[in-house]
């Protein structure tokens, strides 16, 4: 899945079997995400080739990419520093959520078979099971099912793209699944979406899905379940 675990040890051995700049480029992922850099941290190239055990050139390939992706911000001759997080990011990350998974899954499901539509299900019940406990783990079971969606999809375009949005998405929600509602609806929303999937009923599933995020008409969002999200490291500032 789009998923990420920080360690920012030599990366040598791990470089065998995958261009440097690309093993760099994923331990930054998971240093941004799990917050070892933290928002508006500073980060200088010479200091992380030296942590990681390589040259600089590969942290320089891998800090150009994350700033196309919106966590890192350059500013030649001045700094280089993680891009923050604004009060408005985490709602505004987790109604991108809630839209994206319902139309993953209605763009999805009509190619599916019986048994891709049964996995498919499977996959969401797993997101049912934690969710009301384990917020960390429902959300990277939903990225299990977005990636799983992605891979019957076909398109390399909706892989590519989500492979970056999930990216932005574990960093803003902090890994977190947003709780929109109380823990015995979640888990009855979810099992609904699962047997809607399991019928083929890709509106449905769509709707159900908007339904937990809180986005039908008349709804609120789910700006109040992400309310405070970083609340932690604003103390600190």
């Amino acid at each position: 899945m789009w998923g990420y675990s920080v360690n920012l040890g030599g990366i040598k051995v791990q470089a065998q079997t995958k261009r440097l700049a690309d093993v760099v480029y994923e331990r930054l992922c998971d240093a941004i995400v799990d917050g070892t850099l933290a928002p508006g941290e500073r980060v200088r190239d010479g200091e992380l080739a030296d942590q990681l055990d390589v040259s600089r050139m590969p942290v320089r390939e891998a800090l150009q990419r994350l700033e196309r992706q919106g966590l890192i911000e350059m500013v030649a001759s001045r700094f280089t520093r993680v891009t923050d997080v604004t009060p408005e990011l985490p709602a505004q990350s987790a109604e991108f959520l809630g839209y994206q998974l319902g139309l993953w899954l209605r763009a999805a499901l009509p190619s599916l078979d019986d048994a891709q539509r049964a996995h498919a299900a499977a996959l969401t019940r797993k997101i049912s099971a934690v969710v009301a406990d384990d917020p960390r783990a429902a959300f990277h079971a939903t990225g299990d099912l977005t990636t799983y969606l992605g891979e019957q999809s076909g398109n390399t375009l909706f892989d590519a793209v989500m492979a970056d949005a999930w990216l932005q998405l574990s960093r803003n929600l902090r890994s977190s699944f947003p709780l929109t509602k109380p823990a015995a609806e979640l888990r009855a929303d979810f099992e609904n979406v699962a047997t809607l999937i399991e019928k083929g009923d890709a509106s449905g599933a769509e709707s159900g899905v908007r339904d937990i995020f809180l986005l039908q008409p008349g709804q609120p969002g789910p700006a109040a379940a992400v309310e405070g999200l970083w609340a932690d490291l604003e103390n600190e500032a």
